[in-house]
């Protein structure tokens, strides 16, 4: 779909597509407009979606590398957890949106918009049928007093939802901006939020990195004092290096939800250590004894293959020479033939049919594993 538009190359989501068209038509508009973006953004041409516009263009977005995309294609951006508190209310003219995984943070953000639209004002929602996109294009129609329906563009949607009304009942957001004490995690309980990946939960690879620290350290010949949690989310790993007895740990993410929960959990666990907004450690220099990593491979709603990869290589580039580094992966992803491009000690540690644990090192004559690799049922 073009509508007699042309982008200089395809987005990765169509559904961040039909919003770049939608203000590529509407290039003669005046006013501000506010794009709020996550990673489904994270192939966006930014200099094609500023281009030509009569708008104020503002990009607000929880991924590191997509602010840092966006500002360096000239667009103003701020990395936030989607607090528009410092906006001023009724100010903008359009809100474009691509609604998110979670429920909370799309009503959270549909609740904002309404908050931030002049009177008159319109929200551009995108989205798919298994997104819920209907279901939200219906509640952000009562929500702004509109009626209008979600109109199918190829295998997506794209509704205009006007305003017409102010202060009505908002939508369920689960008090998205506050972070708050877990109640399903004993004996954890770690300070938590939505949108956070598997924010309500222990996630079952994460656990079984856990489960096998001991066992890991026991390769190093002088225990690691410092830790690089690579992919931190709200900090189940980091917080865990204090009962091993490293004494400095570093937690990244390229998640603004993630940054404000570990900072609180890592501050009741730890007196030393350092919290940094980076994608896949990017703009950190420090060479680290240990690294752990539970690298993501969806990026949005799609599969992304070159996810993990990414994360092997800023692992190369910010383990130590002496130093092992600590990977759990879906079982069925081969990121142990990926590795060998950049370690030259590569092994499995432990597999239980759906996760497997696998160690790397950048010093080939290091003996890893005189055992063979632990092996559990399902």
């Amino acid at each position: 779909m073009n509508n007699g538009f042309d982008l200089p190359r395809p987005f990765t989501d169509p559904n961040v597509t039909r919003l770049a068209l939608w203000l590529q038509g509407n290039q003669g508009m005046e006013g501000k407009c506010l794009a709020v973006t996550d990673e489904n953004w994270s192939q966006c041409d930014w200099a094609s979606l500023g281009a030509g516009q009569n708008t104020s263009l503002k990009i607000i977005s929880n991924r590191y590398d997509i602010t840092q995309q966006a500002s360096n294609a000239g667009l103003v951006a701020e990395f936030n957890d989607f607090d528009f508190s410092s906006i001023e209310p009724h100010s903008y003219d359009v809100v474009l949106y691509r609604v998110s995984k979670e429920r909370a943070c799309s009503h959270h953000v549909i609740n904002q918009a309404s908050r931030l639209l002049k009177l008159g004002g319109t929200l551009v929602l995108s989205g798919e049928k298994n997104d819920g996109v209907k279901t939200y294009v219906k509640q952000a129609c009562i929500l702004f007093g509109d009626r209008t329906a979600a109109e199918k563009k190829g295998k997506g949607y794209l509704a205009t939802i006007t305003l017409h009304e102010f202060n009505r009942t908002l939508l369920d957001d689960k008090n998205y901006p506050s972070t708050r004490k877990s109640k399903k995690l004993p004996p954890f309980s770690p300070i938590t939020k939505p949108g956070i990946f598997g924010w309500d939960k222990i996630d079952r690879g994460s656990a079984f990195l856990s489960e096998h620290i001991p066992m890991f350290l026991t390769q190093f010949s002088e225990p690691p004092q410092t830790l690089l949690d690579l992919g931190c989310g709200y900090g189940y790993l980091a917080c865990q290096a204090s009962r091993h007895g490293i004494s400095h740990v570093t937690a990244t993410d390229n998640n603004a939800a993630a940054l404000l929960a570990v900072t609180e959990n890592l501050k009741a666990a730890l007196a030393d250590f350092k919290v940094i907004a980076a994608d896949a450690g990017d703009n950190i220099v420090e060479r680290f004894d240990t690294v752990w990593c539970n690298p993501p491979f969806h990026q949005g709603f799609s599969v992304d293959g070159d996810m993990s990869d990414k994360f092997l290589r800023a692992t190369k580039r910010l383990l130590s020479s002496s130093g092992w580094a600590l990977f759990v992966v879906n079982a069925f992803i081969p990121l142990e033939r990926s590795a060998k491009k950049h370690f030259r000690s590569v092994e499995v540690l432990a597999n239980n049919g759906s996760f497997k644990l696998i160690a790397l090192a950048l010093d080939k004559h290091k003996n890893i594993m005189n055992a063979q690799p632990v092996k559990h049922g399902k």
